[in-house]
């Protein structure tokens, strides 16, 4: 059953929820901190053309299983419950499969992306150990690459692009071990699009694509407060 408060009871029960909010976060100390993690990546399939002298055609099906990845990040606390980091990231996805009509292809490979990204983040403490954040990021994706080898050996293909945009959601929470050390664990989704990638091999010619490159991962790190 819901209950409707009376229209002049709105603005005292929204201030009597927000302002301890407000004022925890004004409570946060200001400063640099640095930040290392590990992670988790899932990306989904993606069908595809490939072109060149070694290329399989089109009406391809590339599948992808777990991947993994690194990186870290250096960021300023204002204070106020905002929070501002430059962030390096580099994940690498296994080609589970890569099949035409029926037919697999090829069983291994990498679809991977080293990445950097400015993200901007919404702190809210607790008064406590914890402390829950969300955030968004954009980036520039300074090399995505894809390695294909095809089942009982042959050429191994391998197609690469830089220069891409990217743009990425976060949500987690960090948990304070010392004054200085915290443990953080956060989801991020990353969000490249579609990508057409060129063949590696000089004059060789050849491309495959559009691949999708929008994984969802999850990490854990080490976070160091100056």
């Amino acid at each position: 059953m819901f209950v409707r408060l009376p229209s002049r009871l709105v603005a005292p029960v929204l201030c009597a929820v927000l302002l301890p909010a407000a004022a925890s976060a004004q409570v946060e100390p200001r400063g640099f901190y640095v930040t290392l993690y590990g992670q988790y990546s899932n990306l989904g399939s993606s069908t595809l053309t490939e072109t060149g002298p070694n290329g399989a055609g089109s009406g391809l099906r590339a599948e992808f299983g777990g991947g993994s990845g690194w990186g870290g990040d250096f960021g300023w606390r204002y204070g106020n419950g905002w929070a501002a980091e430059i962030e390096w990231n580099y994940r690498s996805h296994n080609l589970d499969s890569l099949s035409k009509a029926g037919l697999n292809l090829a069983s291994d490979g990498d679809f991977a992306s080293n990445t950097f990204l400015l993200n901007g983040l919404r702190r809210f403490p607790t008064g406590g150990a914890w402390t829950p954040y969300i955030g968004a990021g954009l980036g520039w994706v300074q090399e995505i690459d894809i390695d294909i080898k095809p089942i009982g050996g042959g050429v191994e293909r391998s197609y690469s692009k830089s220069g891409e945009f990217a743009f990425q959601l976060i949500a987690g929470a960090e948990y304070a071990i010392t004054p200085n050390w915290r443990l953080t664990a956060d989801a991020r989704w990353l969000r490249v699009g579609s990508v057409t990638l060129d063949n590696e091999v000089a004059n060789s010619g050849g491309k495959a694509g559009p691949l999708d490159y929008n994984p969802f991962s999850v990490q854990v790190g080490v976070r160091y407060s100056f």
